[in-house]
């Protein structure tokens, strides 16, 4: 069981919302969305601003597959599944999730869509809209850290993370978590 066409709600909207508002200084040549309907939904309100961009459904990105998980709150998850579970969150490369994706696999679909955008996109900027863990995934890929590690990276829904690629000191990640939710975190943060 593969995960559900749920839609924005009115916060997933306004994340979205902002996060046009953010971007719409900078110029979007493409945009990529994993085909699940919340996402689709947030690329096409983020990219409005900008000039008459078609929002280009990508499987690579979709959310991972939960498998047995889906429909369940995080508390019925933990009952059922516990082992599953505790290991998904402290060794997520090394655990199948029962009836779903491993996180490896996910990885590996999600930087192969970035590696093709780089290809055919070359000095363009490209918009992906995915799922937390499916950036975390990428984003640790391309810091070089190992994917056991990915709940210790942040993805707040409605940010944005840039990846910059090619610069004289290599691929870079030059924001991350950027947006409504960021500005939330950053004002709560304690010295």
């Amino acid at each position: 069981m593969g995960p559900q066409p749920i839609p924005l709600n009115e916060t997933g909207r306004k994340q979205a919302e902002s996060a046009a508002l953010w971007m719409k200084s900078i110029p979007v040549d493409a945009v990529y969305s994993s085909p699940i309907r919340r996402a689709m939904e947030t690329a096409e309100i983020a990219v409005r601003p900008q000039k008459n961009l078609k929002v280009i459904p990508e499987k690579g990105l979709s959310e991972i597959d939960y498998g047995h998980w889906v429909n369940r709150t995080f508390e019925e998850v933990k009952e059922n599944f516990y082992d599953e579970w505790l290991a998904y969150r402290e060794y997520p490369a090394s655990i199948d999730i029962p009836g779903g994706e491993s996180m490896p696999v996910v990885q590996k679909r999600a930087v192969a869509v970035v590696e093709r955008m780089r290809n055919d996109h070359p000095k363009q900027n490209v918009l992906l809209v995915s799922h937390a863990d499916v950036i975390k995934a990428v984003l640790i890929h391309y810091l070089e850290i190992p994917l056991d590690h990915l709940q210790k990276v942040g993805s707040e829904n409605g940010s944005i993370a840039i990846l910059r690629f090619g610069t004289t000191f290599g691929d870079r990640l030059i924001a991350m978590n950027v947006g409504p939710e960021a500005t939330h975190l950053l004002r709560n943060v304690k010295a």
